[in-house]
């Protein structure tokens, strides 16, 4: 049942980060004017469609760790870490299973 959760975890994290790959060069233009870009949600609730504001170096910076996401305040599971904490958002380190996901998601890209 643990591993079932974990994996689901995972999956949406990896899925969440993959659509923010997918919007980067739209918000890149975007931040040029305002110094933010809007990004959907990394956490690991798979109904969760709220968007998070963050400026692209802090989203870069996320991006150099594959075990950390760019959540809303509240979204962070029990089992994950808060490493940071900004504007509106929280950046998370993932342990075990999801780990391993995004790593792999990260090194596909």
């Amino acid at each position: 049942m643990q591993y079932d959760r974990e994996a689901r975890a995972a999956r949406n994290h990896a899925l969440s980060r993959l659509v923010n790959e997918q919007v980067a060069a739209l918000n890149a233009a975007f931040a040029e004017v305002t110094d933010t870009f809007a990004i959907a949600c990394e956490c690991a609730d798979s109904t969760c469609l709220q968007m998070l504001s963050i400026e692209p170096d802090a989203y870069e910076r996320v991006r150099e760790t594959p075990r950390q996401f760019a959540v809303l305040r509240g979204h962070a599971l029990p089992a994950e870490t808060v490493v940071s904490e900004a504007d509106g958002y929280v950046v998370v380190e993932s342990e075990a299973l999801v780990s391993v996901v995004a790593a792999e998601v990260a090194a596909a890209e």
